[in-house]
């Protein structure tokens, strides 16, 4: 089970729900039939992802493996913190961070980017600069902030056997 839900297009997010926006990018030669970025939530405390086999909290974005366009993504989330999931086959480059998520808030976590050297970068600009954003969710455009982030370890995946 995944409390995330995607948001469409054009939609608006139901009240009180926190909502999480990224861009992906290929730049390399991904070989995989699609490439994905998923966003995991994360417990400070603990310092891992939550959930297990059950219930795994996450966001999902796919695009085509061939190099092309920025293509952007809003998820209708609960409240917390989020991380690159360490589900992924392409390693983040640079430091792990978890992104804040607030109750209610609409938070642009940035553009990740699947580089030719195999890497997936994270770019983090000022919301003002993202008119796709406003073109795809105009419902959001005076309520998205840039999340804010936290240096955290990174997080072990779980395991499910039967």
């Amino acid at each position: 089970m995944n409390a995330v839900k995607a948001l469409p297009t054009g939609e608006t997010p139901r009240d009180g729900r926190a909502v999480v926006i990224y861009g992906v990018k290929v730049e390399g030669p991904w070989k995989y039939s699609k490439f994905s970025v998923q966003l995991a939530e994360y417990d400070l405390a603990k310092q891992n992802i939550t959930g297990n086999c059950f219930q795994f909290n996450r966001t999902e974005a796919f695009v085509a493996p061939e190099p092309g366009e920025l293509k952007y993504f809003a998820f209708e989330v609960p409240a917390g913190y989020y991380v690159y999931s360490p589900f992924h086959l392409s390693r983040l480059s640079g430091d792990f961070l978890a992104f804040e998520v607030p109750s209610g808030r609409s938070v642009y976590i940035g553009d990740f980017v699947f580089e030719k050297n195999g890497l997936v970068s994270l770019h983090r600009e000022p919301i003002a600069e993202k008119n796709g954003i406003e073109t795809n969710w105009p419902s959001l455009k005076r309520r998205i902030s840039l999340a804010k982030v936290l240096a955290v370890k990174p997080p072990f995946i779980f395991i499910c056997t039967p």
